[in-house]
């Protein structure tokens, strides 16, 4: 359920901060589960009061911080990792708030699927893939993810092939370690992969590069939103 004319973009990251001003009218929400009853699957899409998406983050044999033992259907940025891409993403404009977003007209389905650890953010290949199918099964024309890893993964292999039958658009980051070893998701040629360029149009020195790549963008001093409305 959206906005008529309005692009669903499905944000797989640490979360969004669901309270920021100036992301408020820029997060996709479930109608159904909006207006309906809380504690109840409404919609029956499995998923209880799912309202801006899902956290899917449970990993409880990890050292993690925060939240990160249980699903739950509170996708809130804790790293900020998340709310920085967000804001990229889909910031208001002309709202006098923080920055504008260069695809204002989208809204953003909130997927958590990382969380903190003692040494950075950390995501796990089966919250990803859960998040990636909740987006696709949910309405979302575009999956980002802002992440990435230098070993392939099976589940994640199979599961940007059922994104891409079901016509998603799916945009990932090439990694930054500066090498031509372009991490996946990225590497698989069903997504967009992206690398990281400077003030002076060229590809930076931390930026993964390689056949892999299909974009270039700016990737170094961009403003953006960071947790508890900063």
């Amino acid at each position: 359920p959206t906005a008529a004319n309005k692009v669903i973009v499905g944000l797989v990251d640490s979360g969004l901060d669901l309270d920021h001003a100036d992301l408020l009218g820029q997060l996709w929400i479930n109608a159904s589960e909006a207006a309906g009853q809380t504690c109840i699957d409404d919609d029956g899409n499995g998923y209880i009061d799912d309202i801006n998406g899902w956290d899917f983050t449970d990993a409880p044999s990890l050292p993690g911080q925060g939240d990160y033992l249980e699903r739950d259907a509170y996708p809130q940025d804790e790293s900020g990792h998340g709310s920085h891409v967000g804001g990229i993403i889909a910031a208001m404009v002309d709202n006098g708030i923080g920055i504008a977003g260069v695809s204002s007209g989208v809204e953003l389905m909130a997927l958590r699927a990382g969380f903190n650890t003692s040494g950075g953010g950390y995501l796990e290949d089966d919250d990803i893939a859960a998040a990636i199918v909740y987006a696709v099964d949910n309405g979302a024309q575009i999956i980002n993810m802002s992440f990435g890893d230098p070993q392939e993964s099976v589940i994640l292999r199979d599961v940007v092939r059922y994104a891409v039958e079901a016509g998603c658009m799916l945009v990932a980051a090439a990694g930054n370690e500066g090498d031509d070893n372009v991490f996946y998701p990225a590497r698989y040629n069903l997504t967009i992969a992206v690398a990281a360029t400077g003030r002076d149009n060229r590809v930076l020195g931390f930026s993964n590069y390689g056949p892999s790549i299909d974009l270039a963008a700016p990737g170094v001093d961009i403003a953006s939103l960071l947790p508890d409305n900063r």
